[in-house]
């Protein structure tokens, strides 16, 4: 009961078909509004850096993009960008720093500037390393991603994401570059039990705010990638592929423990167990959606609470103990 009272949201456990547990608490929009329900949609946060990277690896695949050349063949870029790539870019290696690195943007980004005027900042900001130096998570760094897949492709993100990914994916309530705020079963968010009207301009930041989901869909997104649906299984593979080693988390007691990064899921372990985890942080939100290769389980866990909704949720799972 204790976990109930800090966390607000829906989560679900997957093997195959059969749905091991799944769990609703707390309400969509407020005290005393609808509550929680298995079917809400709720923003993904970063989960929606994986959709980016499936949809550059898709694109891989059919030679439109290169993995290893330089973003300035697609995208006009500052000198000292000059050899930063998509791999980079994908594994948080390139040098761009996440949005408290960029001068004028606050450390937590909670009212997005508009599109053009955020990537003249971040264009404008100093990088935190050299590219391919070291890691540094970078919301930023999606964000001129989602540039150069426009660029290759000739058509909004938005519409690349849903062609290349949500569609085969199967992903019917899934959508990218709309803001769902206010509509009929979609989950408000909240910060200290207080709601938070979330901006409407996080649609246009892609790869952080741009995807509205439902856990059966994340669980779709999981379990269509390892069929080969959505790519070939040798490219399919370099998502979760180590690119990155990473400082080993300080609290050795966490839930949650990531010890690399591939390319919009990090490596680690839940509860001991290994996993490839995609979480998600955003003003009012926490998301995660995971998989326990040696237990074979899917995890979709959409929270519309801040910190710890995830942890208490995971507390919640008995079928993860």
């Amino acid at each position: 009961m204790e976990a109930a009272k800090r966390c607000s949201g829906t989560a679900r456990v997957v093997r195959g078909a059969e749905v091991v547990q799944e769990l609703s608490v707390g309400v969509l929009d407020g005290p005393g509004g609808e509550v929680c329900w298995p079917g809400m949609r709720a923003q993904a946060c970063s989960i929606s850096k994986l959709v980016m990277s499936i949809a550059v690896l898709k694109l891989a695949e059919l030679r439109e993009l290169h993995l290893q050349e330089p973003i300035a063949r697609w995208v006009t870029v500052p000198p000292q960008w000059s050899a930063i790539t998509l791999h980079q870019l994908l594994s948080h290696t390139s040098g761009l720093g996440h949005w408290g690195d960029v001068p004028g943007l606050p450390r937590l980004l909670t009212a997005p500037p508009p599109r053009e005027e955020l990537v003249a900042l971040i264009t404008r900001a100093p990088l935190v390393h050299s590219p391919g130096d070291a890691w540094c998570y970078s919301g930023p760094g999606y964000v001129f991603t989602s540039l150069v897949i426009e660029a290759a492709t000739g058509g909004p993100y938005a519409e690349v994401a849903t062609e290349l990914v949500l569609a085969p994916a199967g992903m019917t309530q899934t959508t990218s570059g709309e803001s769902l705020v206010g509509r009929a079963g979609v989950a408000m968010g909240h910060v200290g039990g207080d709601p938070q009207h979330l901006h409407p301009g996080f649609a246009a930041v892609d790869g952080s705010g741009d995807l509205w989901t439902t856990t059966a869909d994340l669980i779709r997104l999981n379990q269509a990638l390892r069929a080969g649906e959505l790519l070939k299984p040798a490219t399919a593979a370099q998502l979760w592929t180590a690119h990155a080693e990473l400082n080993k988390t300080a609290d050795a007691a966490a839930v949650i423990q990531m010890s690399a990064y591939g390319y919009g899921t990090f490596l680690g372990q839940i509860n001991n167990r290994n996993a490839r985890i995609t979480p998600g942080d955003g003003p009012g939100y926490q998301t995660l959606l995971a998989y326990l290769p040696d237990q074979d389980l899917d995890i979709a866990i959409l929270c519309n609470e801040d910190a710890p909704s995830i942890d208490a949720a995971l507390d919640m799972l008995t079928s993860l103990r």
